[in-house]
């Protein structure tokens, strides 16, 4: 039998504005938990915690009461992640660990006993080597990254076996075509379902393979409004023959045999010419001026914090994904990267020292200008 992996991801910025977080929610949020629920699905589900801090504190905790009832029901396993999204390879390994002890603590609060995750998503799929360590000390089987890297080196990635990196620790690829196909497209879930096990069959005939999607979970009902029942047609072709099984990353990796390798540096939005040309996390370190100066005032906000411990958990919440993501090449909104930025200017503002005050303003000004310009060339 083949099996067809789903790994849902469950993000909003700390600073999202609260109507756009209701639309979400009555778009996606709200139909999804209930369809995995109510629905015979498995798969996989990671929660940031700035995402669940807010679905509890605008009101919205039905949506958790679906996703806890759905764990309990066996329908999905809980993932963990980092808990305001930060891009764990580019910060040093106790701020790594601490996002996603973080992210355990409360969210096991929020969850109670459904809360046992065995694998980490790390935001953005951002994987290095350098996060094997972290995440076995900290109890976990796998990770999951994307397989752009691994299919440029190898020819094609594994299926019908998951890494195994120095350590131990298992890293499982999500399909980045399949997976795209899906966000970019316009496909329906029974026949993507039906496809994808025609396209192992083709390779593997009787051999077990398997095949892993993983996107935003925001795809299902916010992004693309037709995708509100494609979870749901998804499972319901797999559950109708003997085909194919809908599976947890965790049912794949326990299925499938370990293989020693090693898996570069890399994140689900790499091309090929990234990997050429080495550049594993483009959207976030392009290594052009406006990414150099962002990361030099994360480290500056972290200094601070270094002498101002009560500054840490505004620096957590300071450091997420997006304000790098907004000023990349694909998605260009300046005036949304001013949010994230902005706050990572306030953790150093709050500690006080006029000098890093007024490096972290030039820093700021740095990025702008460097957007500015962009925008006036473009």
């Amino acid at each position: 039998m083949k099996r067809l992996g789903l790994l849902l991801h469950w993000y909003q910025p700390p600073w999202q504005y609260p109507e756009v977080l209701n639309r979400i929610v009555e778009e996606c949020y709200r139909p999804l938990s209930r369809a995995l629920e109510e629905q015979p699905v498995r798969c996989s589900v990671d929660l940031c915690w700035s995402l669940v801090d807010q679905l509890i504190t605008q009101g919205y905790d039905d949506v958790l009461t679906h996703l806890a009832a759905a764990a309990r029901a066996g329908n999905i396993e809980f993932v963990e992640t980092a808990a305001y999204h930060p891009i764990l390879p580019l910060l040093p390994a106790e701020t790594a660990i601490r996002q996603i002890r973080l992210n355990y603590d409360r969210n096991r609060i929020a969850f109670g006993r459904a809360y046992q995750p065995q694998g980490v998503f790390p935001p953005e799929m951002a994987w290095s080597p350098a996060l094997a360590p972290i995440f076995t000390h900290l109890g976990y089987r796998w990770t999951i990254t994307d397989d752009v890297a691994v299919a440029l080196r190898d020819g094609e990635p594994p299926l019908r076996y998951v890494t195994a990196v120095e350590g131990g620790l298992r890293v499982i690829l999500r399909s980045n075509r399949w997976s795209n196909a899906i966000a970019f497209g316009s496909l329906d879930g029974a026949r993507t379902a039906q496809a994808m096990t025609e396209e192992l069959e083709g390779r593997l005939a009787d051999e077990p393979g398997y095949l892993l999607l993983a996107m935003d979970a925001e795809t299902f009902g916010h992004h693309r409004r037709e995708y509100v029942s494609f979870v749901s047609d998804f499972s319901a072709w797999c559950a109708s023959g003997e085909r194919a099984a809908m599976s947890s990353v965790s049912d794949i990796v326990d299925a499938f045999p370990a293989q020693p390798g090693e898996i570069p540096a890399t994140s689900w939005s790499v091309l090929p010419e990234d990997v050429r040309a080495g550049v594993p996390y483009p959207l976030w370190n392009d290594g052009g001026d406006v990414h150099r100066a962002g990361w030099e005032l994360v480290r500056l906000a972290a200094d601070a914090v270094a002498l101002h411990p009560a500054l840490q958990a505004e620096f957590d919440q300071a450091i997420s994904s997006c304000a790098f993501w907004w000023l990349s090449r694909s998605n260009w909104e300046p005036e949304l990267a001013r949010r994230g930025f902005h706050m990572v200017v306030q953790v150093v503002r709050r500690a006080g020292d006029s000098a890093a005050i007024e490096h972290a303003l030039a820093l700021y000004d740095r990025i702008f200008a460097g957007a500015a310009t962009r925008d006036i060339a473009s």
